[in-house]
């Protein structure tokens, strides 16, 4: 549970908003305030803790029990290269950035998906040492991206404060006037009802940002192009996450299963191993991945969604958003990215897998 609070009076040394957080239900809350850096760092002492929160709180005589504090500043930094040698870079050391928008701790865990399977490709001797170096070309730009959308996020609370106009109220009194003027029955009042709505807007892309979360695509040889023109998104690229089996992207999710189970196609593909998703009548895929799998040393684990499987499309949304035709194919790689993907069934199937498998394992055909 977190807030963002504006308060009169509670800009003593800040910007009269500060974000208030839960850590443990209910007597136990992070408080995160503001100062100017264009001035000294300020001495925090207990005393002047315990007023930052009755001030944002908004209750004079609050008792307080303060158990830590500290400054910290905002980063803007990313690395562009994550490895060296035998030495790989993951999470917070590759990409510093405030909290806002919440990419920190699930950006981490993507950089270790991406990160473990190569790694135990490599020393399993299932995979070429190339295969390492696509994880800077992988994840190098998701750090960047990330970092640029965290930090104007951050700015972008700036908007707010000019609609309700108190970015340059001096005191507690003015700030509390120009907070009640959002309620005018005058034209002025309405403007700044507008300049609100806008504001809040906004901040849609550091709450609901699923294009950024979830719209990573992959572009390196451990992905193999089937040649198709990327999908033109029609929304908002970052608000809106649009999925597809687009060799790069995350595996789309989908309900399937049968009359009593339902799963999703993630629950199918698991990590730490190849899956590879056909229809009805890819059957022929089953012998392939198993023939491919043999001679590469890998396991490939085969689903098949059509009626009579294990799996039936239960709402067709597989059909809608599959990509390949019932006889073709779709390749995850160990991370839930897809690797690749074949249109329909070719002639000889384990020979295009095998191609498939050794350029995204760094093997030669």
């Amino acid at each position: 549970m977190l807030y963002w609070v504006v308060q009169p009076g509670s800009n003593i040394g800040g910007i009269g908003a500060g974000l208030i957080r839960m850590v443990h239900p209910w007597d136990e809350w992070l408080i995160v305030w503001g100062y100017d850096i264009n001035g000294p760092a300020p001495e925090v002492t207990d005393e002047s803790a315990t007023q930052i929160v009755r001030n944002l709180v908004g209750v004079p005589d609050l008792e307080v029990e303060i158990t830590g504090k500290s400054l910290w500043g905002n980063n803007e930094q990313y690395a562009t290269r994550l490895q060296s040698g035998r030495v790989f870079c993951a999470g917070d050391a590759i990409h510093k950035h405030p909290p806002s928008n919440g990419l920190g701790s699930n950006t981490s865990i993507q950089d270790s998906y991406n990160l473990a399977w190569k790694i135990a490709a490599v020393l399993g001797g299932t995979a070429g040492d190339d295969l390492l170096e696509t994880y800077t070309v992988e994840r190098a730009p998701v750090a960047a991206q990330i970092v640029t959308r965290a930090n104007k996020s951050s700015r972008e609370f700036g908007q707010l404060f000019e609609a309700l106009g108190i970015d340059k109220a001096e005191t507690p009194e003015e700030m509390a006037a120009l907070i009640e003027s959002r309620k005018d029955n005058t034209a002025e009042g309405a403007a700044k009802r507008r300049a609100i709505q806008d504001a809040m807007d906004l901040k849609n892309y550091e709450f609901n940002a699923h294009g950024v979360e979830l719209g990573q695509s992959y572009a390196s040889t451990a992905v193999v192009d089937d040649g198709s023109a990327r999908a033109v998104p029609v929304r908002d690229a970052e608000l809106y996450y649009e999925q597809s089996t687009a060799p790069g992207g995350r595996l789309p999710h989908v309900w399937v299963g049968d009359s009593s189970r339902k799963y999703s196609t993630h629950d199918l593909a698991p990590y730490g191993r190849f899956t590879l998703f056909t229809g009805t009548t890819g059957d022929e895929w089953l012998t392939a991945a198993a023939k491919v799998g043999g001679q590469l040393g890998i396991d490939i684990v085969t689903v098949v969604i059509g009626p009579g499987h294990e799996c039936t499309d239960l709402y067709f949304a597989w059909a809608e958003i599959r990509g390949v035709d019932e006889d073709g194919a779709v390749l995850v790689r160990p991370d839930k990215h897809v690797g690749w993907r074949s249109a329909s069934l070719p002639a000889d199937p384990a020979a295009v897998l095998a191609d498939a498998l050794s350029a995204i394992l760094s093997r030669q055909a």
